[in-house]
């Protein structure tokens, strides 16, 4: 016996069987492996009549739509029909670590709202146009969440993204900010990695063009040009993204890039280098991957600049440049 499903402005889920229609008391969750369940609220002889379980289990695919309301599509079984789709009306709450949750609200027969939030399973990540996806967790292949506008940095370099909803019964636009808790990672010339915080799974890996392949200390900025979504499409930005730190020497000469993420949240970048004394009153840094593959990244230290910045390091340095006169120049290792 097959069933029609909807569910209605307060998202309250709608079924019709025949000619009778009803709005059950109960509610959605999600279950393992993402599945989205209703339990019925209503006595035995209510579900007699209806012929429905305590507990109706929805076979279909997740997608946010245009609105960014989270959307659940039916698939075609034994108890449903192909096309039907399930809109929860709401909100993304969160998008930390392994998780997307969407917060909505029901109204019970008393008039009285209720919260409810709804959490997805699954693994953050970058397509291959640079935009954030959400994989979510499936027994067979996962449901793929694309985030389609482009994402940003905020003052504390963190990524946040930025969309606008609108309320279908009042009309009335809203911006929504979601910001995403992690860290940058640099290894490799043509990409830049963000892992997010409390997580060994979910991570944007990003697509770059490095902007300033020479950096100087002072001003502390790695600049890239980065494209966002598909070329020849409206919703396509190409731009710049600036990681500004500060930089350190660890104790094996090599250099870090300490990133201030707010509230005295600070995450460092450690770099391999190979470098250089045959510039007169320079010191050149170019600096290498932990498999020590080039980074297109160079760092220039005047001597004048060097010791004040780092006075113990300078001598140190001048030091090696002595023992190694004879060499182009001097790899350090990590």
């Amino acid at each position: 016996m097959k069933y029609r499903y909807a569910v209605d402005g307060y998202n309250r889920l709608i079924v019709k069987r025949n000619r009778k229609k009803a709005v059950p008391r109960g509610e959605f969750s999600v279950e393992k492996n993402n599945r989205l369940v209703y339990w019925l609220n209503e006595p035995s002889a209510w579900r007699r009549e209806f012929s429905l379980p305590n507990k109706i289990k929805f076979a279909g695919n997740w997608k946010l739509n245009a609105n960014y309301d989270l959307e659940f599509q039916l698939q075609e079984n034994k108890g449903q029909c192909q096309g039907d789709k399930l809109i929860l009306k709401g909100n993304i709450i969160s998008v930390q670590a392994d998780t997307l949750a969407f917060a909505v609200q029901t109204l019970d027969r008393g008039g009285l709202l209720h919260l409810q939030i709804l959490k997805l399973s699954g693994v953050w990540q970058a397509d291959v146009y640079n935009r954030l996806s959400f994989s979510v967790e499936r027994k067979t292949f996962p449901d793929v969440i694309t985030l389609k506008n482009a994402w940003q940095i905020n003052e504390n370099q963190k990524i946040i993204y930025t969309y606008e909803k609108i309320n279908l019964k009042t009309r009335v636009r809203s911006s929504e900010v979601l910001t995403f808790e992690g860290f940058w990672q640099i290894d490799s010339a043509k990409r830049i990695t963000y892992i997010l915080q409390r997580s060994l799974n979910s991570f944007f890996s990003f697509r770059v063009q490095l902007e300033t392949p020479n950096v100087y200390p002072k001003k502390g900025a790695i600049k890239y040009r980065i494209g966002i979504g598909l070329s020849k499409n409206k919703l396509y930005q190409d731009k710049i993204i600036s990681l500004y730190g500060t930089w350190k020497f660890n104790r094996k000469l090599g250099l870090v890039f300490e990133i201030d993420y707010g509230g005295a949240n600070f995450e460092a970048i450690e770099f391999g280098a190979d470098i250089d004394f045959s510039k007169k009153d320079k010191v050149i840094f170019s600096l290498v991957s932990r498999e020590r593959q080039p980074l297109g990244i160079s760092v220039s230290f005047s001597h004048r600049f060097l010791e004040k910045f780092d006075a113990e390091t300078f001598l140190h340095l001048k030091s090696l440049k002595d023992e190694s006169a004879i060499e182009a120049g001097v790899k350090i290792p990590f």
